[in-house]
């Protein structure tokens, strides 16, 4: 599938806002950021320390185990409808708000039972500073 078709796709599920738009339009794959706060990056690496941000190829998909059950074809009801995942690290969620212009980044740690979701960032440029994503 070319990128324009993903975004069809994406674009006929939400409405994204300004703010993250341009993000899968400029990253089809997947984005995979090391945030090991050690210096020695390559002995103390781990998959906990890694942030998978969905590019349009991932963002789909991405959703499924938070908004969506792909083995039973259903939409996950405890799941806050506006809430898209943008990234996760180890499983656990960030999303932003898709009903907000400027949503800040929330995050959720999978597997608690409740999604309790405390605020990562004040926002998408704020949580790409972080990461280092221009």
């Amino acid at each position: 599938m070319q990128l324009k078709e993903m975004m069809d796709e994406i674009c006929s599920r939400w409405i994204l806002p300004k703010d993250y738009i341009e993000f899968p339009y400029n990253h089809e794959n997947n984005l995979y950021i090391n945030v090991n706060d050690d210096d020695e990056e390559d002995e103390d690496f781990s998959l906990e320390n890694e942030i998978e941000i969905y590019g349009a190829k991932g963002l789909l998909v991405g959703q499924h185990g938070y908004s969506y059950n792909p083995v039973q074809n259903a939409v996950i009801e405890d799941w806050k409808p506006n809430y898209v995942v943008i990234a996760n690290c180890n499983a656990d969620s960030y999303c932003i708000d898709i009903s907000l212009d400027n949503s800040p980044v929330y995050y959720a740690v999978h597997g608690e039972g409740e999604w309790e979701f405390e605020k990562d960032s004040e926002s998408l440029e704020e949580f790409f500073e972080f990461l280092g994503i221009q």
